[in-house]
């Protein structure tokens, strides 16, 4: 009797992981909602996502995967739609750290708390650039035209003002001795929208991810300043300094997270945390990890909330210190 009592325990004990395991899978299509317009580095994340999760060998995921662009509102416009889905685990919201600086300047509509934090998936290190002739060469060419005038230079960023890139534009002003708040800075719905008008020469410097601006690189009429991240790129970017190693100390490090809307269980959680982990570290993804010089750096959704609010006060007392927020 001790032994049949034994057993039954240890299977109560397993029930929950075991509930978890053969639980809760998406049985209707699943909706990735992008903060951008097509092209751009959020939207390449996301189709690569889509494509990832249809193969469906790994993620257990037989329905459709569609991406649906919904720009605007330094993303917040695709967060306000993502919650009016409660509780429905089929629509995820891919969100670059540009919306928590919105959110940190008080200018969303809806804050991680509302949603239901999945998991952060990568870093993406950001480039600056300028027109294959520019007369800016270097890092410190920025920072001299600036302590001259701050209004001397035009930068384009996306996908919102005061988030990571453009704060580490700020930043360059703070070491060249300029109003941050005199910059020219032009904001677009995706990165690829920057370094069009920066080729076209409507633009001095932009700042974006590395493939917003590679194929105009690579046809010569854009050039690679440096990254702005503690250290290089490798590949054929190998060449290209960081902006710390010209003199100028400063990064601007995009991270991008997925979230559900609100109300999702425990269950649908560790299902999307388990499916998107595995995504990221298969062999199928690392061709577009290599071409976009995207870092997997995965949070799972248990540690992701504290992270969240650790990234949102940095945020915060950055902006504050910048004269960027109140």
């Amino acid at each position: 009797m001790n032994r049949w009592i034994a057993l039954f325990s240890s299977l109560l004990f397993c029930l929950p992981p075991c509930v978890l395991a053969q639980g809760w899978r998406p049985d209707k299509a699943v909706e990735i909602v992008i903060g951008a317009a097509p092209g751009g580095a959020n939207d390449r994340i996301g189709r690569s996502l889509q494509r990832l999760l249809q193969d469906g060998r790994a993620n257990q995921i037989t329905t459709p995967v569609n991406v649906v662009n919904k720009p605007g509102g330094g993303q917040s416009v695709a967060f306000a739609y993502l919650n009016t889905h409660p509780n429905n685990p089929h629509f995820l919201g891919l969100a670059s750290s540009s919306w928590l600086t919105t959110v940190a300047a008080g200018r969303g509509t809806v804050t991680p708390r509302e949603l239901s934090p999945v998991i952060k998936l990568l870093d993406e290190y950001q480039m600056y650039f300028v027109r294959a002739d520019s007369t800016i060469k270097s890092a410190r060419d920025i920072v001299e035209r600036l302590r001259k005038d701050p209004a001397s230079v035009t930068f384009g960023i996306s996908t919102a003002a005061g988030n990571p890139i453009h704060i580490s534009v700020a930043e360059i002003a703070r070491l060249a001795g300029a109003d941050p708040t005199k910059l020219k800075v032009v904001v677009f719905n995706t990165g690829t929208d920057t370094a069009i008008q920066v080729a076209g020469g409507h633009l001095d410097v932009g700042i974006q991810s590395p493939g917003s601006a590679m194929q105009l690189t690579q046809s010569g009429k854009l050039r690679f300043l440096g990254v702005a991240g503690p250290r290089r790129h490798g590949g054929i970017l190998a060449n290209v300094p960081t902006m710390r190693e010209q003199g100028v100390d400063i990064t601007a490090n995009v991270f991008y997270t997925i979230f559900g809307p609100r109300g999702l269980d425990a269950a649908q959680l560790a299902f999307w945390d388990e499916a998107l982990s595995s995504a990221m570290k298969s062999d199928a993804v690392k061709k577009d990890l290599d071409f976009n010089f995207w870092t997997v750096d995965t949070v799972g959704h248990r540690d992701l909330p504290a992270f969240l609010e650790k990234e949102l006060d940095a945020y915060r007392r950055t902006l504050v210190a910048l004269g960027m927020a109140k």
